[in-house]
């Protein structure tokens, strides 16, 4: 009975990890899929409207499933509504962004840079929140944002090419940055919020700003020209890396620390890397292994630093003798 007891245990405190090693398979099929869709003339902002779109409509099957509707008349304040719709917003620009980046660079690129999360987690902390970043942070964030540098000026001398890696890199970083934002949001929600309700509410108000870019962008007939496969790999998008990766990753971040789910994300681009190479035939040179490397690097050291407590040798105040 004891044991019994104790291997529940051990499973409910391995259990978040778990959940996060299957995230990080599901999420990094999620490059590979929009690389395959823009191959075939599908605009990353339609892709990534359907992907969202079908995402909110199954997280909210499981809301009901779940009957956790019942949180939208309790917890959803009209301030939390505009939240969950700015959640939404960034949302989409995070991914119409990250999409449209991978027609511009490699999957190992853009991946390692839209992943530079925990970086931008420890800048803004510092700016906003008066929150102290250590000497290691400090370091990590300086190898970052140097390999991001090395990696910029990486290409030949073809003006073309160095446009385009300038183009994707940046395309790449607005992709991190709003998806920071987004996750700030979300682990401010879900302190106290079902996290399906939530997650359908932020995906269909994704899609439909989505939505309305792609008609203002002139797609109205391409949104119903589809065959029925490319319909199939905006339903596996939704399925695989948002039901399954971005909704544990949220899940995750109300069990375990947070600079522990940002190092494991960087599973990601390692995963995608390999698979593109496996699948798209992108074998990245060993120029950008090495610098998309150093980035890793500098986020592992970010985000390890916050949980490091390094104190700062200061002077000793010299308490003048009364006279």
């Amino acid at each position: 009975m004891l044991e019994a007891k104790e291997d529940k245990a051990f499973f409910r405190k391995i259990f978040p990890y778990l959940l996060l090693a299957i995230a990080i398979i599901a999420v990094s099929f999620s490059a590979i899929i929009v690389v395959k869709l823009l191959d075939r003339d599908v605009p990353a902002e339609i892709t990534a409207m359907y992907r969202t779109l079908f995402a909110g409509i199954g997280a909210l099957i499981l809301s009901i499933r779940n009957k956790d509707y019942k949180w939208i008349g309790k917890k959803t304040t009209l301030r939390r509504s505009y939240w969950i719709i700015l959640a939404g917003l960034l949302l989409a620009i995070h991914f119409a962004t990250w999409f449209i980046s991978l027609d511009y660079v490699s999957v190992a690129i853009s991946t390692t840079l839209v992943d530079t999360v925990p970086i931008f987690l420890a800048i803004f902390g510092f700016l906003f929140f008066k929150e102290k970043v250590n000497i290691v942070g400090i370091l990590g964030i300086i190898i970052a944002f140097g390999g991001g540098a090395l990696l910029a000026f990486a290409s030949p001398g073809n003006n073309e090419i160095q446009s385009n890696l300038v183009l994707g890199i940046g395309f790449s970083l607005i992709g991190a940055l709003t998806v920071t934002f987004y996750f700030l949001i979300g682990k401010k929600i879900l302190q106290d919020s079902p996290l399906w309700p939530y997650f359908a509410f932020v995906n269909l108000s994704s899609a439909l700003f989505l939505f309305i870019y792609c008609l203002i962008k002139g797609y109205r007939i391409e949104l119903f020209q589809y065959s029925a496969f490319v319909y199939l790999l905006f339903v596996i998008a939704a399925l695989a890396p948002s039901l399954i990766g971005h909704a544990t990753y949220n899940y995750s971040l109300r069990n375990l620390p947070a600079f522990i789910v940002g190092v494991v994300i960087l599973g990601e681009p390692i995963g995608a890397t390999i698979l593109s190479v496996r699948m798209l035939d992108q074998r990245p040179d060993l120029i950008t292994i090495l610098y998309a490397g150093i980035i890793l690097v500098g986020i592992v050291l970010t985000s390890l630093s916050q949980n490091l407590r390094i104190p700062i040798p200061c002077r000793k105040k010299i308490e003048e003798e009364p006279k």
